[in-house]
């Protein structure tokens, strides 16, 4: 519990060195990673992202509200088609079923930080074939030489009218929640 304050204290540190415009400069780096997990009837896979989450460096606005802060421009993107799921054929079976062909992006926007009990919780926005879900998400920061952020986001692809992919005359099906685990090693940075 004691590390958790701590943390939450370098955080606000780091929002209260005011500047006139309220920015950070926040770098993903090296060792950064997200995968999806699902599960079917018979199986489980995981879709790992083999390309480094973009952007490398950007530059976030925040505004303080209440405990927390209200974020501009800190927004993720992903190819669709740069997820290896373990084999050629559930490689395709995903892309088809997030409809990579149209939608080359999966994007994520976090809008909100609060401090929640032991940890923070986020709101955030994910994009996934052209539907957009809000929804709060609970956040790990851990403080070492650089700010590691971790969060597990729960969906129902459902929700992002994507139907459910089916095998073998409907034998295997896969369920139709999976997690997506999003682990960046930050470096952030008060801008001048």
């Amino acid at each position: 519990m004691k590390i958790v304050y701590i943390l939450l204290f370098s955080l606000l540190t780091m929002f209260s060195q005011k500047n006139d415009e309220n920015k950070i400069e926040v770098k993903i780096k090296e060792g950064s990673h997200l995968f999806i997990k699902g599960t079917s009837n018979v199986n489980k896979f995981t879709c790992n992202y083999l390309k480094p989450i973009e952007p490398q460096i950007f530059t976030l606005s925040y505004q303080d509200h209440k405990n927390g802060w209200l974020l501009d421009d800190a927004n993720l993107s992903l190819e669709s088609a740069s997820f290896d799921c373990g084999g050629r054929r559930i490689n395709d079976d995903f892309e088809e079923l997030i409809q990579t062909s149209q939608f080359p992006a999966i994007r994520i926007e976090v809008f909100e930080i609060m401090p929640e009990k032991s940890n923070l919780r986020a709101k955030i926005a994910v994009s996934i074939a052209g539907v957009t879900k809000s929804l709060p998400v609970p956040v790990t920061l851990e403080k070492g030489k650089d700010v590691t952020y971790t969060s597990v986001l729960k969906l129902n692809i459902e929700d992002f009218n994507l139907d459910t992919p089916t095998k073998m005359m409907g034998l295997i099906k896969v369920n139709e929640e999976i997690s997506i685990y999003v682990n960046l090693r930050l470096e952030l940075s008060v801008k001048s």
